[in-house]
């Protein structure tokens, strides 16, 4: 299982969707704009609102085990 994981300002983290695939996770937040960064290690997008790197918000994927 994989858990699409959102990253706010400050590190705040939160858990935003489960998936089985992760191809599934990474094709929901390429619909909003975000894409892989090699520089941040996590999916980003290119929205300026005053915050270097985008609007903010970043995502990561995690795996996890399923009970």
């Amino acid at each position: 299982m994989y858990v699409l994981i959102k990253i706010g300002t400050n590190d705040s983290r939160s858990s935003e969707f489960v998936s089985k695939t992760k191809k599934k996770l990474v094709n929901k937040i390429k619909e909003n704009g975000y894409y892989w960064s090699k520089k941040y290690n996590r999916y980003v997008d290119d929205k300026n609102s005053g915050i270097d790197g985008g609007s903010g918000v970043d995502y990561i994927i995690d795996e996890i085990d399923e009970l």
